[in-house]
């Protein structure tokens, strides 16, 4: 079986897409129609607010930058083996555990919230990829990076926005010792940066790309990635919250997608997703 054979109708992967810009735009759209220029992007206490130009300019410019640069060698293709009927069991199970953590993750605290991410991004799948793929299961080996040069340039604009040039995030909060920061790090590490890329990038989106292809792929699980933040949202403000979400996380995950899709470099995006969750560069820098 072909890729192209995997492949859904082309109307409805137009759909997809459609319906994914659509968000994007409605979620921007409402925020500037509320006067809400400024967003919080991070459910922490005293998280600073940064500008919607803050949010969208530096992971669309890095997605420019990827389409402009294109690897020495192709970048490995969606596989063509597994049945549709297999691959549709795999992603909608995949699809399913990230709405449930969504609806987990505002109720849960502390460690509760980290076992629940363990739960549904990593033991969910790697049962459901032996339940429906009995002894073929592998955990799915990630591919092996198409590129390590090539992201670089799209790496480094961003780098250079967010972290130290115009669109740098304020840090309003006092620097932790160095034991809490240390112990954290890590922890945010493998639970957010390793253990989301995996998930979302990898397993969730390689699977769309192979049914729906790359754009519907990458709108899908930005979406399903920005709903993972719905810890954020609060009753009183729920529709400012979601376009919260989408206008930031949303964003970010279809740098992280197209960077995923383009390049296949699963630690050029654990880096990229790292540098967002741990203390900024810039205060590091003056720590030091």
């Amino acid at each position: 079986m072909t890729t192209e054979s995997l492949l859904a109708p082309a109307v409805t992967r137009r759909l997809i897409v459609g319906a994914g810009i659509a968000i994007f735009v409605l979620a921007y759209g409402c925020l500037l129609a509320t006067g809400t220029t400024e967003i919080v992007p991070s459910r922490d206490p005293g998280a600073p607010r940064v500008s919607l130009w803050a949010a969208a300019v530096p992971p669309l410019a890095a997605l420019v930058l990827a389409a402009l640069v294109a690897p020495r060698r192709p970048a490995p293709q969606p596989p063509a083996g597994p049945s549709r009927d297999r691959l549709l069991r795999e992603a909608w199970t995949l699809a399913g555990a990230a709405v449930l953590l969504a609806a987990v993750l505002p109720v849960a605290g502390g460690l509760l919230y980290l076992l629940a991410k363990v739960l549904f991004l990593l033991i969910v799948p790697l049962a459901a990829f032996r339940l429906i793929s009995g002894r073929e299961a592998r955990a799915r080996a990630i591919p092996a990076p198409a590129a390590w040069l090539a992201p670089l340039p799209a790496v480094l604009v961003w780098v250079v926005l967010t972290q130290v040039g115009p669109f740098t995030m304020p840090f309003t909060q006092e620097p932790p010792d160095p034991v809490t920061l240390i112990a954290g790090s890590l922890a945010t590490l493998l639970t957010a940066s390793v253990l989301e890329e995996v998930f979302y990038r990898a397993w969730l989106q390689t699977r769309l790309e192979a049914l729906y292809g790359r754009w519907p792929a990458i709108v899908v699980q930005a979406l399903l990635f920005a709903l993972m933040h719905s810890s954020r949202l609060s009753a009183g403000s729920l529709l400012t919250g979601l376009c919260t979400i989408v206008a930031f996380q949303g964003v970010f995950g279809l740098m992280l997608g197209y960077l995923w899709s383009r390049y296949r470099n699963i630690w050029v995006i654990v880096f990229i997703h790292a540098l967002t969750n741990l203390v900024p560069v810039s205060v590091l820098l003056s720590l030091l």
